[in-house]
């Protein structure tokens, strides 16, 4: 069962990280600034929100790994 859970974290730890990586925004901004999808403001709200969830998962599965000793 841990083992289980082990490797169930580690994937899903990996997903949200490759997630948060892709909401590059300003690398967006970067490289489409010129357009409107990029530079609005709900695209940038939207894709920061995402961001902060990815960061507090993956905050909280660090926790719970070093809580099981994993």
């Amino acid at each position: 069962m841990i083992h289980s859970l082990k490797t169930d974290l580690k994937w899903l730890k990996k997903d949200l990280q490759f997630r948060m990586d892709g909401n590059d925004i300003e690398g967006a901004l970067e490289k489409y600034g010129g357009s409107y999808a990029a530079t609005s403001g709900a695209f940038q709200a939207m894709a920061l929100m995402d961001n902060d969830t990815f960061k507090r998962s993956i905050v909280s599965i660090e926790k719970m790994e070093k809580d099981l000793d994993i």
